[in-house]
């Protein structure tokens, strides 16, 4: 699970980025609307793979939680409490019990 939230960070900071620069294009000293278009596709298909990440993270807390956690709760803790579970996970008994 550890490697799905850091796949979502990652996959998140990229469309972060992208998306700054479908923004920067849009200015009036740099316009250039083809520019702005293909950085907010690319922004659009990271979107996409973030989406798919959150749903399979939230399947897997899913399962490793026999249904006790259902999957709008596991949506709400990727999104709202990700830090602490990626906190809980890095502790070393967790990190043992979960390997």
């Amino acid at each position: 699970m550890k490697d799905m939230l850091k796949k979502i960070r990652v996959l998140e900071a990229e469309m972060e980025k992208v998306e700054n620069w479908s923004e920067y294009w849009l200015q009036d000293e740099y316009l250039d609307i083809d520019k702005s278009d293909r950085y907010q596709a690319e922004a659009d298909r990271l979107y996409q793979e973030v989406y798919k990440m959150h749903n399979q993270t939230a399947d897997y807390i899913v399962n490793i939680t026999s249904g006790q956690i259902d999957k709008i709760t596991a949506m709400r803790i990727i999104r709202h409490k990700r830090e602490d579970l990626e906190r809980i996970l890095a502790h070393p008994i967790t990190t043992a019990i979960t390997a």
